[in-house]
């Protein structure tokens, strides 16, 4: 079960949290970190003011085995 989202405008990570995040006007969800007021993805930084929603990564994700 995954975590519930958080509006960033409400509550942020804590420094260094593992972390899906939703941009204003996106419906995907990205994973990635939170860093001194950044939420820093695979491929970019976003300032807290473009991420709309935020929770916590699942500490164990589901593994497909073959």
């Amino acid at each position: 079960m995954s975590a519930p989202w958080v509006a960033s405008s409400a509550e942020l990570p804590q420094q260094g949290q593992t972390v899906e995040f939703l941009l204003d006007g996106r419906d995907v969800a990205m994973d990635g970190t939170y860093v001194h007021q950044i939420f820093r993805s695979h491929w970019s930084d976003y300032n807290v003011g473009r991420v709309r929603n935020w929770r916590l990564a699942d500490a164990h994700p589901s593994v497909a085995h073959a």
